[in-house]
C-alpha cells in the first residue's frame, strides 16, 4: 500500500485529507528543470526525504523555493525545507548527430599488477574525456585476491575522479563464470549512503582476451550508474 501523508484541513480535529508520495512527486515533477524526483515518507506519513534531480540551469536554492511554493499552492502543505535534497546533473556538449547531452561515463584506460613475494599491488587508470584518474590497491598476492585488488583499484580510481567519497568496497568477485559458452566476471560492490543505507551494486563483463580488463569493466558496470551523474549537494 502506498504511504499517505496526513494533513490537517479546515478544522484539524474533525476533518483530514491525505496526500500520497505520488502526488508530491507529480507536483514537483512539473517544475522547470526538474529531471526526476522521489519522495520518501516515514511510517507516520511524514516527509522524511525529498530527493530532486535537476538540470544545472538554476541555483539549487531557487529550485528549492519553487518546490516549497508549488507544494504549498497545489497540496496546501508546508514542506520542511530541511527535508529537500537538491542534486544537479552535469552535462556536456552533445555528440554531433546525437541526442540529448550526457555526462561521459568513466571508461577503461589500462591496468597493471605487480607481485613481490607474497604481496601484490594493482594500479588502474580510468578515462573521462581527456582526464585520467588513477587508483591503487595492495594486499596478499593469492590468485583470487589479485583480481579483487584490481577491482578495488578501479574503485579507488573512481574516487580519484571525485565521483565517490570512499563509501564503496568490493564485497565479492567471481571470475570465469560460464555464459553461453564464454567466460564472464561478476563483481558485487557495497555502497554506503546516508539516504539508502547500504546499497549492493552488481556488474559483469565478458572475458574477451584479458581477464584483468574484464574485472575493471565489470566493476565499472557495477558503479557507473551510480557515479555517471555528478551530484552537487547544496545547503539549502
Amino acid at each position: 500500500m502506498t504511504p499517505h501523508l496526513e494533513l490537517p484541513f479546515g478544522d484539524a480535529a474533525t476533518s483530514r485529507r491525505y496526500v500520497s508520495a505520488e502526488q508530491i512527486e507529480d507536483t514537483v515533477r512539473q517544475l522547470k528543470d526538474v529531471v526526476s524526483v522521489r519522495a520518501v515518507l516515514g511510517p507516520s506519513g511524514r516527509v522524511d526525504e525529498l530527493h530532486v534531480l535537476v538540470n544545472p540551469n538554476r541555483a539549487p536554492k531557487q529550485v528549492a523555493r519553487d518546490i516549497e511554493s508549488a507544494v504549498r499552492a497545489h497540496l496546501d502543505f508546508i514542506l520542511d525545507y530541511k527535508k529537500i535534497s537538491i542534486a544537479q546533473v552535469q552535462s556536456r556538449a552533445p555528440i554531433a548527430g546525437g541526442g540529448a547531452s550526457r555526462l561521459p561515463r568513466l571508461g577503461f584506460s589500462d591496468v597493471a599488477l605487480t607481485v613481490n613475494g607474497s604481496r601484490a599491488e594493482a594500479t588502474v587508470h580510468l578515462l573521462r574525456g581527456d582526464a585520467v584518474y588513477t587508483g591503487t590497491a595492495s594486499g596478499h598476492a593469492s590468485g583470487y585476491n589479485q583480481l579483487r585488488l584490481i577491482a578495488t583499484a578501479a574503485i579507488r580510481a573512481v574516487e580519484d575522479s571525485g565521483s565517490d567519497d570512499g563509501t564503496m568496497v568490493v564485497e565479492d568477485l567471481q571470475a570465469d563464470l560460464p555464459v553461453a559458452g564464454r567466460k564472464a566476471v561478476l563483481v558485487l560492490v557495497s555502497a554506503l549512503g546516508s539516504a539508502k543505507g547500504e546499497e549492493l551494486l552488481t556488474g559483469s563483463a565478458l572475458i574477451r582476451q584479458d581477464t584483468w580488463k574484464a574485472v575493471v569493466n565489470a566493476t565499472l558496470d557495477a558503479v557507473n550508474r551510480r557515479v555517471s551523474l555528478a551530484f552537487l549537494e547544496d545547503e539549502i
